[in-house]
């Protein structure tokens, strides 16, 4: 039942009046005003279901679905050198890539007709969407009330960053190996497609790997150019190279002053999309890990327990290559759980990718060679 509380009318009638002073003279008819105001608010506050009111206590679910979706591309900024599945994606699973049959003859100077007619048999390959979900967190009631820091936005935050992180490295992964379905069978890349790098003795950089490893160098990068041209997947302006903090350190020394120079062939814009460097024809960029290789040449999955054979790896990419596909970003909450006594949240994108040709044709792995 509702009750009248004069307590309650005065404050309001007070809180209003001193917001009004900001903007006019205090005289004896803005008091008034104000009190008639404060009684009008009061009194339909007093009328506004509980349920409604925690409407101003919830996350703001889209903002939470737009930012996850942004710091994908922010923080992981190669994802968008790729080809956009976006608009591919059917019933939000499944993404369809045609694969062309090849072209016909060129004769030159043809003295038979009529001419043979071909049909191009054309085929595809199917990938379905993954569906990346965290744990529901759980707030207790009194943690929003008794501690001194937010708890829920520092959970979310966490939760974020490590949705974030497993998209990105899948990713990786599906542009070097294709998964399971239906009639196609699991692929990866090719060994032919993976050159060793050439340069001094330094220790071995993979989790869990002993022993020590060949370091990358600019030469390397001449030789992957070389190995995109002879395969005809080189197009000027579009190849991109995604190096491991290792190869990156040996390749572009700190106190280099070829590193400045290739630093300095980076326009504003490029640097803002992710391209550090610009050698040898390539965008550089690079990230926190990109790929392992076991010792039998397994490409390893994300997570995957390392060995002291493993062999850690930089990759090169023709733009078009590889494709991404974003399904979706959802936020879920759960406020005021009567079984938990708090809130529970918990996050959910639909994200896909892999080689846009079944024999990889313009990817390529350069993976630290073992030492003698």
């Amino acid at each position: 039942m509702k009750q009248f509380k004069p307590l309650h009318l005065i404050l309001n009638a007070f809180i209003v009046f001193l917001i009004a002073t900001a903007f006019f003279a205090p005289t004896l008819e803005l008091a008034a005003a104000s009190f008639a105001i404060g009684a009008i608010t009061g009194t339909a506050l007093k009328f506004i279901p509980e349920n409604k009111k925690l409407a101003f206590m919830a996350i703001q679910v889209q903002i939470w679905e737009n930012h996850i979706e942004q710091e994908i591309f922010k923080d992981n900024t190669f994802l968008r050198m790729s080809h956009n599945a976006d608009d591919n994606v059917i019933n939000s699973r499944a993404v369809h890539i045609p694969q062309s049959g090849g072209s016909g003859n060129v004769v030159k100077n043809r003295t038979n007709l009529p001419a043979s007619v071909r049909k191009r048999n054309d085929t595809d390959v199917i990938y379905l969407l993954d569906e990346y979900t965290t744990d529901p967190v759980f707030i207790p009631n009194a943690d929003t009330k008794e501690l001194s820091y937010d708890k829920r936005n520092s959970a979310l935050g966490e939760d974020r960053d490590k949705i974030v992180e497993t998209v990105a490295e899948e990713t990786i992964y599906n542009w070097l190996h294709s998964p399971v379905f239906e009639s196609y069978g699991a692929t990866s890349l090719p060994a032919g497609n993976v050159l060793q790098t050439t340069g001094a003795e330094v220790i071995a950089t993979a989790p869990g790997a002993t022993g020590n490893r060949k370091a990358a160098s600019i030469a390397d990068l001449q030789r992957m150019q070389t190995y995109f041209r002879q395969n005809k997947r080189w197009f000027e302006g579009q190849m991109y190279c995604l190096l491991s903090p290792a190869d990156l350190a040996t390749m572009f020394p700190a106190d280099s002053v070829l590193t400045a120079t290739y630093m300095q062939n980076v326009t504003e814009k490029e640097r803002r999309e992710g391209v550090i460097l610009k050698a040898q024809g390539w965008n550089i960029m690079t990230r926190n890990s990109v790929a392992y290789v076991a010792d039998d040449g397994t490409i390893k999955a994300p997570g995957a327990v390392g060995a002291a054979t493993d062999d850690e790896a930089s990759m090169f990419w023709y733009k078009d290559a590889v494709e991404f596909a974003m399904g979706g970003v959802e936020a879920f909450e759960n406020l005021r759980d009567p079984q938990y006594y708090g809130d529970i949240y918990s996050f959910l994108v639909r994200s896909g990718g892999r080689a846009r040709r079944a024999g990889y044709e313009g990817i390529a792995l350069l993976k630290q060679a073992k030492t003698a």
